[in-house]
């Protein structure tokens, strides 16, 4: 399992390399990674997810976590040139919700901008402060062979806002441990302190979008699978700086401050977004009407009106 995480990292090296790409620069930015034959097909991610169009599908249920709780599984923490991850080890996975079979945790890593706005996905237009990807593949294959099927990758990806008065310890305690690895290609063990459960907090898990796309890092390959969470993680402001003043990208042998590390939104070229709630009352209704008290009051109330209005009772609508 080790050699498995090992060609994980190693695999998106290579990938940078063989690419040449950056967030920073115009010549290898994110604009110019679809000039070659990657990043450039119709199913790419991130998008900004049109909320009033997104359709309700009654099968996206609760998902059902495996060893998210436990803080023995997350392994390392990494500065790998364009973000920073952590690395989960055996053991951890996510089934239901909808996916076609259970997906293993490999690792989750962050994006950011200087501190505002640096989410990869949009939420009607709304850009987050920082957004988290935990990255799975189907049925625990390596990432090499996930990346060409279609729905071989599941991403779970979570908004990170700011709301100073909340208390994430974990997240906080993940923030002070950036400093040592400040310089891309460190790499740091840790403690058993941490669990994917407490880093998530208290974030609700039940409503979320879904739709077919790709990974945002060259090579984009089209083979994942999006959960994007509509609740955000509330963090305190000082963990979103954390992430803004202590790592670096090596740029040209220079240390730069690694910020504005985003995709922009992509077309949806047609695609579909499906989420796992319906906000409209009425279609609640419609769906479970044995849960249906409001029908039967409304019921009631209707009958009444037609008691005391009857020379207008062709005007009541019930």
């Amino acid at each position: 399992m080790a050699l498995h995480f090992q060609i994980f990292l190693l695999a998106l090296c290579l990938c940078q390399s063989r690419a040449d790409w950056c967030y920073t620069e115009p010549s290898c930015g994110p604009s110019s990674w679809t000039s070659g034959k990657f990043c450039n097909g119709s199913r790419q991610s991130p998008i900004d997810i049109p909320e009033s169009s997104a359709q309700y599908n009654g099968s996206l249920g609760p998902f059902q976590y495996t060893n998210y709780d436990d803080p023995h599984r997350l392994q390392t923490i990494s500065n790998i040139g364009h973000t920073v991850e952590i690395v989960v080890g055996n053991g951890v996975s996510v089934s239901g919700g909808g996916l076609s079979a259970p997906y293993t945790a490999i690792a989750f890593h962050f994006h950011w901008d200087n501190g505002s706005a640096g989410s990869e996905h949009r939420l009607n237009g709304k850009q987050y402060p920082m957004e988290m990807h935990i990255v799975h593949t189907k049925n625990g294959m390596n990432l090499t062979d996930a990346k060409n099927v279609s729905d071989g990758i599941a991403v779970l990806g979570f908004f990170i806002d700011i709301l100073d008065s909340v208390n994430t310890s974990q997240m906080a305690s993940l923030s002070k441990l950036l400093q040592q690895v400040s310089v891309p290609g460190t790499k740091l063990s840790l403690n058993s302190s941490l669990s994917l459960d407490g880093l998530l907090a208290n974030v609700s898990r039940t409503e979320y979008y879904r739709y077919l796309g790709s990974l945002t890092t060259p090579t984009c390959d089209e083979a994942v699978v999006w959960t994007v969470f509509k609740n955000p993680i509330y963090v305190p402001r000082t963990v979103v700086q954390a992430f803004t003043t202590s790592l670096n990208y090596n740029v040209s042998g220079n240390l730069e401050p690694m910020v504005n590390n985003f995709r922009p939104p992509q077309p949806l070229n047609g695609r579909q977004v499906q989420k796992s709630f319906n906000m409209s009352p009425s279609a609640n209704s419609t769906v479970a009407p044995s849960t249906g008290s409001t029908v039967q009051s409304s019921g009631i109330l209707c009958a009444s009106l037609l008691l005391l209005y009857q020379g207008m009772a062709s005007n009541v609508l019930c």
